[in-house]
């Protein structure tokens, strides 16, 4: 543009051509000295799979602390509870054999020096579904429970967890009701009730339920999570079955 506008102001045909031509190669000359750097560095771009293993690696961080978290509430951590981590990855998540290498490093490092628990749950509780934190404070009830039963430090540590991953009373209530010997009350805190519950409170929690702890909807993390969230699906629906049947609905 400037090259045309000196070319005008001289005047003829011949000037403004060439003054033209001119311009132009020295526009794309400025514009090659000052073109805006990569957001991506030399070398090839970022692949999904490098993608993909960022992200697990940095949910396999905040899955380890809450592990931990559970299995140091009652003392040491003894090696049953490690294989259960384990376990928990390999088959709910189906991590394979490099991912639960991370695992185990994981595992090592934050037994040495303990991540934050509760930083840990608030990034589950910022990233992760409400259908996918219920399977999680499931699977760290499981854990609790690898010496058979369930001490008073465990109780209070998992209710603290879950309440930071965002759970209500009512889920943290359901999610126990799995792992609870008694049977009187069990069909009713499944429901995240107590028998008091009116009917419409019932039909209530089980639409809010099957919606939630629908397989579809955990489905992304894997066929493990799938199973999981069926059998959860289809505890819901017998514990709602049941209590129809009990008050003749």
């Amino acid at each position: 543009m400037l090259g045309l506008a000196l070319g005008l102001i001289i005047g003829g045909p011949l000037p403004i051509i060439l003054l033209t031509l001119v311009g132009t190669v020295l526009g794309h000359h400025v514009d090659g000295l000052n073109v805006l750097p990569s957001e991506v560095p030399p070398g090839e771009p970022l692949s999904r799979d490098s993608l993909d293993a960022s992200a697990q690696q940095h949910f396999a961080r905040h899955l380890c602390a809450l592990f931990l978290e559970v299995a140091r509430a009652d003392g040491e951590v003894i090696r049953d509870e490690v294989r259960v981590v384990r376990e928990y990855f390999a088959e709910e998540l189906r991590y394979g054999p490099e991912s639960l290498e991370l695992v185990r490093r994981l595992l090592k490092e934050f037994l040495e020096r303990p991540p934050s628990a509760d930083k840990a749950a608030a990034a589950c509780r910022d990233e992760m579904k409400i259908s996918e934190r219920l399977l999680l404070l499931d699977a760290l009830y499981e854990l609790a429970l690898v010496d058979g039963q369930l001490h008073r430090a465990e109780k209070d540590t998992l209710r603290r967890l879950a309440l930071a991953l965002g759970l209500s009373e009512e889920e943290l209530r359901s999610v126990a009701s799995r792992h609870s010997e008694d049977d009187g009350e069990r069909h009713y805190a499944r429901l995240g009730l107590t028998p008091e519950a009116s009917d419409a409170d019932l039909k209530r929690a089980w639409r809010q339920l099957a919606a939630t702890h629908h397989p579809d909807r955990v489905a992304h993390l894997g066929p493990g999570a799938a199973e999981q969230a069926s059998r959860r699906f289809q505890e819901i629906r017998e514990a709602y079955d049941e209590i129809r049947r009990l008050r003749g609905l």
